[in-house]
């Protein structure tokens, strides 16, 4: 079975269309998926002798659309990775030829060609990311682009994707090809292992971001701070996976502590190897406004490498900063845990932390106040989904009640509404949510 998930995508429409055009226009997300799948098309194109221009946007509205339109040429193709497939009404306005690769749950019909997993049988939240879609594509086009496996597994680690199904063929063609090498060890990057501890919010412990907290829990445990994860010898690092978990069983999700111990991946044709520490520096480009850095990660450019290891650590220091300030302000409904921010950082992260590391029994909704309007990044963990959880039905009825728009995928979404709108938006998530997981307020 393995080795036909990857094979039932849709796919033929979408070489076609690359292949008859000169040129394209690429337009993709700007988390680490986002990116790595217009990495993977951008090295498609370029391999072709295609022209392209890329441009990273964080979320596709009418008002991108008309500037799109306004800049067209004829006889561009637009491609659109890691969007488009809840958004039918804007990609049918876009002017020209179009094509979508996607993941997320689609909504409407598409007239244009569309790759998405969902559309055969495959989980998109679990089972292929945007990147694992385009890397299809790609593969498509040409079995030389195989080498392009370890962009598409970021990406899939990028939106915390499991190693089953369409990701797992993706997996085995990196590995067998020997573009991707795997051990087993402490997925949480690599570096100091004392700074990891303090700096990583992937791994929100009670010690994180507090030094001296750190320093005591290694001595307990019996671990040099000072040499590289990667760099333990067997029993030490077996000894403080061990510790991790045990302080991670006191209040943590299960899918956390699941994800701690594991597979870690070294992809041998990109410029930062380890899998989780790419993933960061993509993340943190991103979101530091500078997506045309962490594109030039992805196009295996080492120039910008130590720039972008910097931003992550800058980045990460943030979000634990952040995490400890608004730990005290979570706020309790009958079904959901949520925020109310303004201007912060990673809201997505913010989310992903509390159901994971803190209130696990609930998902969490962050809400920012940002722009003019409230920005909003919801997650759940596989265990609430399995109960009957599915955060984009939540967030799109939710948004539109008020007078927004939202969706993604059943643990993970995201939506905008009107300012004024928050406690209306609220009232109805959380009544969403205890429908779907049919339980009693706790």
């Amino acid at each position: 079975m393995g080795s036909n998930m990857i094979e039932r995508l849709k796919i033929r429409d979408a070489t076609e269309s690359i292949l008859a055009h000169d040129a394209a226009r690429v337009i993709s997300h700007n988390d680490a998926d986002g990116l790595t799948a217009a990495g993977i098309l951008c090295h498609a194109l370029l391999r072709l002798g295609k022209r392209f221009h890329t441009t990273i946007i964080s979320q596709l509205d009418r008002g991108f659309a008309d500037r799109l339109n306004a800049d067209h040429h004829e006889g561009v193709l637009t491609v659109f990775c890691d969007m488009g497939s809840g958004h039918s009404d804007i990609i049918t306005g876009v002017a020209g030829d179009v094509l979508v690769i996607d993941h997320h749950t689609p909504t409407g019909d598409l007239a244009c060609p569309h790759v998405n997993p969902h559309l055969v049988g495959i989980d998109g939240a679990f089972e292929l990311s945007a990147s694992g879609a385009v890397y299809a594509v790609a593969k498509g086009l040409s079995s030389e682009n195989i080498d392009l496996s370890g962009l598409a597994m970021a990406g899939a680690i990028g939106d915390k994707q499991l190693m089953i199904g369409a990701n797992a063929d993706i997996l085995a063609d990196g590995v067998q090809n020997k573009i991707i090498s795997v051990k087993k060890g402490i997925r949480i990057g690599d570096g100091d292992v004392s700074d990891i501890l303090e700096q990583n919010i992937d791994l929100y412990l009670d010690i994180t971001g507090d030094a001296a907290k750190v320093s005591e829990f290694l001595g307990e445990v019996g671990v040099s701070g000072s040499g590289r994860l990667s760099e333990l010898a067997e029993p030490q690092l077996r000894k403080l996976a061990t510790a991790l978990v045990l302080k991670l069983l006191q209040r943590s999700s299960p899918d956390v502590i699941e994800n701690l111990i594991g597979d870690v991946y070294t992809l041998r044709c990109e410029v930062i190897p380890n899998a989780n520490d790419f993933v960061s520096c993509l993340n943190a480009c991103s979101r530091l406004n500078d997506p045309g850095l962490a594109l030039s990660l992805c196009l295996r450019d080492p120039a910008g490498v130590s720039h972008a290891r910097r931003a992550a650590v800058d980045y990460q220091r943030t979000l634990v900063r952040e995490m400890n300030a608004a730990e005290p302000s979570i706020l309790h409904g009958d079904h959901i845990k949520y925020l109310m921010l303004d201007d912060a950082e990673g809201t997505g992260i913010i989310a992903s932390t509390v159901t994971g590391f803190l209130y696990p029994d609930q998902p969490c909704i962050v809400l920012n106040h940002s722009d003019g309007k409230i920005k909003i990044s919801a997650r759940g963990t596989k265990y609430q989904v399995a109960s009957g959880l599915d955060l984009a039905e939540v967030l799109r009825i939710a948004s539109e009640s008020v007078g927004g728009r939202g969706g993604g995928h059943s643990i993970a979404s995201g939506a905008a509404i009107p300012k004024g709108a928050a406690d209306a938006f609220i009232s109805t998530a959380d009544s969403l949510v205890g429908a779907q997981l049919g339980g009693e307020p706790q």
